[in-house]
C-alpha cells in the first residue's frame, strides 16, 4: 500500500494513489499511473467567478520617483499622498519565471494567495499608510493570471468588500479590482483588539497556495494553536493534507516577534520583521 500526492498549480492538484502499489509494481508502472491520474484530473479546473461591484476612483499621474528615504514623517506624508497615485495597470509578473507575490520582502510562490492584514488601531498612521501602499504593490505585481483575496482583522475577521467565502471570491489583479481594493482600503475603520483567528481560518477556506499574515503587534487570541490544529500536515486513512505556508510579517514594531515568528516557523513559511525605516 502507497499513498502520494503531487500538489502544484492553481489550488493545488492532489494525486492519491492508494492501494495502487506492491512489492512487484516498478517505476515504470507507477509512472503510467500518474500520467493517467494527472490527465483526467487536470480537465475538471475551472476558473473562480469574480465579483462585479465597480467602485470609481479619482486617481493621479503616477509618480516619477519612489516615496523618500529622508526624513521618517515627511517620507511617510509622502508615501500617503502616493498610494492613490499608483494607477490602476493590470498587474506585473514576468514571463519565464515562477509565479510569486511579494509582500514587504517576503516572498509566497503559486498563483493565489490571501493577505491577512492588521487593522487595529494601533496600526493608525504611518503604519496603516505603508500597509496601504505595499499591499497594492504587492497586488500589482502580481500576473493576470494570478489571483487573491484580502481579509482584515481587529477583534474579528472583515474581508474584503464584506464579501466573506463562498460568496467571496479570489481577484485577479486587474484595473477595477485594484480600484475595488483602494477604495475598499480607504473605507476600513480601524478597529479595537488584535484577533487574528477568525481570519486565518477563513483564509484557509479558501485553499490558496500561500496566506501572508500581518500584524504589529501582540496576538492575543488562539491563533497560534488553532493553526497547529487545522494546518499541520498528517495522513489520515491513506490520505495526505498538505500545510498551507502562512509567511508572516512584523511590522514597525518588536511586540509580537516571537508569536509571529513561531507561527511562521510552525507553518513552513518565513518571517519578516519590517523596522520603521525599512519600507520608506
Amino acid at each position: 500500500m502507497a499513498a502520494l500526492l503531487i500538489g502544484g498549480g492553481r489550488g493545488v492538484t492532489k494525486l492519491e494513489i492508494a492501494g495502487a502499489m506492491n512489492e512487484n509494481t516498478d517505476a515504470n508502472d507507477l509512472l503510467d499511473i500518474l500520467q493517467i491520474e494527472h490527465s483526467e484530473d487536470s480537465t475538471n479546473e475551472s476558473e473562480s467567478p469574480t465579483i462585479n461591484l465597480a467602485l470609481e476612483a479619482i486617481d493621479v499621474d503616477v509618480p516619477q520617483s519612489a516615496p523618500s528615504t529622508s526624513d521618517d514623517s515627511t517620507s511617510y506624508a509622502r508615501l500617503a499622498s502616493q498610494i492613490d497615485a499608483l494607477g490602476d495597470g493590470p498587474g506585473g509578473g514576468t514571463d519565464g519565471q515562477l509565479t510569486k507575490a511579494t509582500f514587504f520582502g517576503a516572498e509566497a510562490y503559486g498563483n493565489r494567495f490571501v493577505f491577512v492584514i492588521d487593522s487595529s488601531r494601533s496600526m493608525i498612521g504611518p503604519r496603516w499608510e505603508a500597509l496601504r501602499y505595499e499591499l497594492e504593490q504587492a497586488i500589482r505585481s502580481l500576473s493576470l493570471d494570478q489571483e487573491f483575496f484580502v481579509i482584515s482583522f481587529d477583534s474579528e475577521a472583515h474581508p474584503m468588500f464584506g464579501a466573506a467565502p463562498p460568496k467571496g471570491k479570489f481577484l485577479a489583479p486587474d484595473p477595477k479590482s485594484i480600484r475595488r481594493i483602494r477604495n475598499w482600503l480607504r473605507s476600513i475603520e480601524l478597529g479595537r483588539n488584535t484577533c487574528p483567528s477568525s481570519s486565518m481560518m477563513m483564509a484557509l477556506s479558501l485553499k490558496p497556495d500561500a496566506i501572508f499574515l500581518l500584524s504589529d503587534g501582540e496576538i492575543r487570541d488562539s491563533t497560534l494553536t488553532d493553526l497547529r490544529q487545522v494546518n499541520s500536515p498528517e495522513v489520515r486513512a491513506s490520505r495526505y493534507f498538505k500545510a498551507i505556508p502562512v509567511h508572516t510579517v512584523l511590522l514597525h514594531s518588536e511586540i509580537g516577534y516571537q508569536t509571529l515568528e513561531q507561527i511562521a516557523a510552525d507553518n513552513h513559511g518565513t518571517f519578516t520583521p519590517v523596522p520603521f525605516s525599512s519600507s520608506r
